[in-house]
């Protein structure tokens, strides 16, 4: 197997098989029924609810009967993403998964180790002959990078715990006690077409690394609408034909592209040519490989008419994305941001998606008015999606304080506690059972939401090696 060289064998063959479902957000059918049958055959109890969500229990190891019950929880679903030309299907394909003994790679997709190793790690635990623990509650979400629909959706009185270990995060030695809430917004403008005429040309930018609008917004990465725009607005007249990009709410668009209808094109060549050059001095550090391509292509048959072909490349050239406000509360964390996640020509419409994202409620709505009120004001309707809470730090919760104690205890070093600018479920479970109290853990991630996720295997075998040793830590 690709893991024979990796320790721990029996975390990356469940890894290994949670990886070979279908598993995107909204078709998590496949990975309900195989925590189900799992649970069955290793004698622990098991359970969904309406919503599609898992709940295993196993009760406390001989000896710790006395210790709190935790509950460990992570998502079922995943991101997926592959790159130009790969024909993997995302509704029957495996991922293929491979190392160079020190990284866990997918080859042409995105991996889905989140929040597929967090789940791994949680059947790990519970599969552990050797593991000793207070009753432990297992809570598989569904629906968790498109909305956090499962969070929203579990069922408090199917749980008894009140300390809640999120195995969702994606820096070894930090403990998160904090999260951003968000808002998706989307906005939609009504083509008119008219008959193309002139000279039809394809434009792509590519290569970008995109990645996680949360974790990855801060890393200054170049978003592929706005560099599509950006050059849109250095043309004195085209018309769209189409203009499709991004992929998913939560992810930095990596790729976009569009076709227009130019009547020559000796200035189109040139101003790619320039943008080019511009590009590779400006994204030389954070995004190498950025490429903008324009090619002759054959004349469609209509096209957006000019007017309101210049109000879409202007709106989408001025539309807000990136880092917002960096936070004055917690140092190197950015309060507000926000994703120009997809643009797509769908018939008769054009559809634009945000994603906002603030730690604090009041400055989370007010960019998100801005954004809507700028897109009114280019003739888009627009309205707000789904919402979610941010979850507010309490360092002298005892959770938290005991996972601190915990890890220096465990490693020998000091953990970092902090919160985090990514969405995490805590805060929506958290509101939802009174009297809970959370933490994120886990093991280093990169990349994720994107072709070039992967994971540090030692990583993230010391993080369920940490869980499992703290377990009976936790009084």
């Amino acid at each position: 197997m690709w893991y024979d060289k990796l320790n721990n064998k029996r975390l990356w063959k469940i890894f290994t098989e949670i990886s070979a479902i279908p598993r995107e957000s909204g078709n998590e059918e496949g990975i309900r029924a195989y925590l189900l049958s799992w649970a069955g055959k290793n004698g622990i109890e098991a359970f969904s609810d309406k919503k599609g969500n898992v709940y295993m229990k196993k009760a406390a190891t001989a000896g710790c009967e006395k210790l709190p019950s935790v509950a460990l929880q992570a998502h079922m679903d995943m991101v997926c993403v592959k790159k130009e030309g790969v024909t993997h299907d995302f509704t029957s394909d495996p991922i293929k998964i491979k190392t160079d003994g020190v990284k866990v790679t997918a080859s042409g997709t995105s991996l889905g180790a989140d929040d597929g190793l967090g789940v791994a790690m949680i059947l790990d635990i519970l599969s552990d002959p050797k593991a000793e623990h207070g009753q432990i509650e297992a809570i598989f979400t569904v629906e968790e990078e498109t909305g956090l629909g499962g969070a929203y959706a579990i069922e408090p009185e199917k749980i008894t715990s009140r300390r809640l270990i999120n195995l969702d995060s994606e820096e070894e030695g930090i403990i998160y006690i904090g999260c951003a809430g968000g808002i998706d917004i989307e906005a939609n403008m009504k083509l008119k077409y008219e008959k193309a005429e002139g000279q039809a040309l394809l434009v792509k930018v590519s290569g970008l690394l995109g990645g996680h609008s949360g974790g990855e917004i801060h890393k200054e990465r170049a978003n592929a609408i706005k560099i599509l725009a950006r050059y849109l607005n250095r043309l004195p007249s085209f018309r769209i034909a189409s203009i499709n990009g991004g992929t998913r709410h939560n992810v930095i668009p990596s790729s976009a592209e569009a076709v227009i209808i130019v009547d020559s094109d000796e200035i189109a060549m040139r101003m790619q040519k320039m943008l080019q050059e511009e590009l590779k001095d400006e994204y030389s550090v954070t995004d190498p490989g950025i490429t903008i391509t324009v090619t002759k292509t054959e004349l469609p048959s209509i096209a957006i008419k000019a007017k309101k072909s210049q109000k879409i490349a202007d709106f989408l050239f001025t539309a807000p994305h990136g880092v917002k406000a960096m936070s004055s509360k917690i140092e190197g964390i950015v309060e507000t941001s926000d994703n120009l996640a997809i643009v797509r020509t769908d018939d008769d419409k054009l559809i634009l998606h945000f994603s906002v994202r603030s730690s604090s409620e009041s400055a989370k709505m007010a960019l998100s008015y801005e954004i809507m009120t700028l897109a009114e004001a280019f003739s888009f309707k627009v309205k707000a999606g789904n919402s979610y809470p941010a979850w507010a730090p309490d360092p002298s919760s005892k959770l938290v304080k005991e996972t601190a104690a915990a890890y220096r205890k465990i490693t020998g070093r000091k953990a970092v506690i902090t919160a985090i600018h990514a969405g995490l479920e805590c805060g929506i479970i958290n509101s939802l059972i009174p009297g809970m109290e959370s933490v994120s853990i886990g093991p280093e991630l990169r990349d994720v939401h994107s072709v070039n996720e992967n994971v540090d295997a030692a990583s993230a075998e010391r993080t369920a090696e940490f869980v499992k040793k703290m377990l009976p830590m936790l009084k």
